[in-house]
């Protein structure tokens, strides 16, 4: 028996209980990290679930199909530095190559390329889901997106301008909308392969790299069908960038691994 301090009587706890009331927290504890390990994940099972449905995947052992994939040619409106030819877009050994060099059949100037899905996909809502890599270049810059057969919201979900091209290390997210952009940010080593997955559903849209979420949009977003596209570009983007330099390497190509599409609901 001990007696306290203040003269009152209190029994002694014995080591034997203390350690059965510190199992007891701890088991305590380790039901409620359970419980919210269970509770996530069943939430991201819920959400897998709003895609499950995949309706497109190639992984480039082949060359393009024309009733799936558009190669541009021409001068692209955005960016008037730059010069696509369906010869710069190549697919084999596993990915698609879109290169950028300077072309002696376009007068030695810099060229670029660029597809699009819109005779294969176009759809509203769904996730969106490709893997990639690019080569370090001052001035070549790249572009992923989704974008309506018209008018209307635009985004781009994987975009670096050209004179962030020397590092490779951002990414940008963009949600165009009238004369508003609203971006998004991500930093990692581009030039190493990385998984980029878009998931739009009514009134939401979230990117993740690697499975880790960095751009969340809740307004403006759009509920009219959008196809994807993929890009590269020299010099401006239509808002920012520079012409490739002395420091730029003869070839600079956007490798993407491969390409999924999924359904909402």
């Amino acid at each position: 028996m001990r007696i306290p301090p203040d003269g009152g009587y209190s029994p002694a706890i014995s080591p034997m209980i203390t350690d059965m009331l510190r199992t007891r927290r701890i088991s305590a504890a380790a039901i409620v990290v359970a419980m919210l390990a269970t509770l996530l994940f069943a939430s991201q099972a819920a959400a897998s679930a709003n895609f499950s449905h995949r309706v497109f995947y190639q992984q480039f052992r082949h060359r393009l199909k024309p009733h799936t994939w558009t190669l541009y040619d021409g001068v692209p409106t955005c960016c008037k530095d730059s010069r696509w030819a369906p010869s710069h877009v190549v697919s084999k050994h596993g990915a698609l190559r879109i290169r950028t060099y300077k072309d002696a059949r376009y007068g030695g100037q810099w060229v670029s390329g660029g597809v699009s899905m819109a005779r294969m996909v176009n759809q509203t809502y769904g996730r969106w889901v490709f893997r990639f890599r690019m080569k370090k270049g001052v001035g070549v810059g790249m572009d992923v997106a989704l974008r309506p057969s018209g008018s209307g919201t635009v985004v781009d979900w994987a975009e670096q301008s050209s004179d962030k091209g020397g590092k490779r290390r951002i990414e940008t997210a963009t949600l165009h909308y009238g004369g508003t952009r609203v971006h998004a940010r991500v930093r990692a080593n581009f030039t190493r392969w990385h998984t980029m997955t878009l998931s739009w559903k009514p009134g939401r849209i979230t990117v993740k790299l690697d499975g880790r979420r960095w751009a969340n949009f809740r307004n403006h977003i759009p509920s009219s069908p959008m196809h994807m596209v993929m890009q590269t570009n020299t010099g401006t983007n239509g808002f920012t960038g520079v012409m490739p330099d002395s420091s730029t390497p003869r070839r600079v190509a956007l490798q993407i691994d491969y390409v999924a599409v999924y359904r909402y609901r």
